[in-house]
């Protein structure tokens, strides 16, 4: 069985944000990236797969500019025995839609069994590529995972809902699942793995390499765009009450009504 991991380069957390001089996006100048968290959890759970025998391939597909070679060289190094780069000046601010369609297009010869990739990215919290593709591939989908079961031509997957309720849910292969964080613990590359991953190969594509018809790589354009990002407007401050804790229960209740006049 044959796995496909979705994985994104996101900007690290610890990075500082500054909104760009457009105000559309952060000054990508002082931000410094990394794999996106949910993807290292999808990627731990292929591995473990791999480790159980049940998994013969365990391949690590992005799509993003040239910097986004570094994630997939994290995923080589963790274990990933291959990358695949979709990589093409016009997926740049892509919709998830697009980008699903890259991907599908990237991978459709591959015959994966099972498509694996984080929730949601860190970055824009679409939590959209990973149905799109279900969808695009005609494959059951289920989002959230906190559990997976491999069984004979099928996965279980248990699922996290609100409320701390969980589903469960049986899927014929091929099938994808979007993964929750906490559905494991995340493996660290070896430095015997760094070293491995010099070796293997990162295969990049672009939408002309994916024979897309010109009607496919119109829609595989950014379709939407951010008009405006801008920091939360400062409020007016706060006022402290100062004095015995009886006299302040009594001025906050005053203010309370004279600004809310809810009781």
């Amino acid at each position: 069985m044959k796995s496909l991991v979705l994985i994104k380069q996101v900007p690290n957390t610890d990075s500082p944000f500054r909104i760009n001089s457009a105000g559309t996006w952060a000054d990508e100048s002082n931000l410094t990236y990394g794999l996106n968290d949910y993807d290292r959890y999808a990627l731990e759970e292929a591995l473990r797969l791999k480790d159980a025998g049940k998994a013969t391939e365990v391949v690590a597909l992005t799509v993003g500019p040239d910097r986004a070679s570094s994630a997939l060289r994290t995923c080589l190094a963790t274990g990933a025995d291959r990358g695949v780069h979709v990589k093409d000046a016009a997926l740049a601010a892509a919709d998830p839609l697009s980008v699903a369609r890259a991907i599908v297009a990237a991978v459709k010869d591959e015959g994966f069994s099972l498509v694996l990739c984080g929730l949601q990215a860190d970055d824009d919290n679409y939590m959209q590529v990973g149905p799109f593709v279900a969808r695009l591939l005609d494959r059951p989908c289920a989002t959230a995972a906190m559990r997976l079961e491999l069984m004979d031509g099928a996965v279980r997957v248990e699922r996290e809902l609100e409320n701390n309720r969980l589903q469960i849910v049986d899927l014929t292969l091929p099938a994808v699942v979007t993964v929750q964080t906490g559905i494991n613990e995340p493996r660290y590359a070896s430095l015997k793995g760094i070293m491995a991953a010099k070796k293997k190969e990162i295969k990049t594509l672009s939408l002309a390499d994916l024979k897309m018809s010109a009607a496919e790589v119109a829609a595989a354009a950014a379709r939407f765009r951010t008009v405006r990002l801008a920091t939360p407007p400062k409020g007016k401050g706060a006022e402290m009450l100062a004095g015995p804790t009886d006299q302040i229960a009594k001025e906050l209740v005053k203010r309370i009504k004279e600004k809310t006049g809810v009781i």
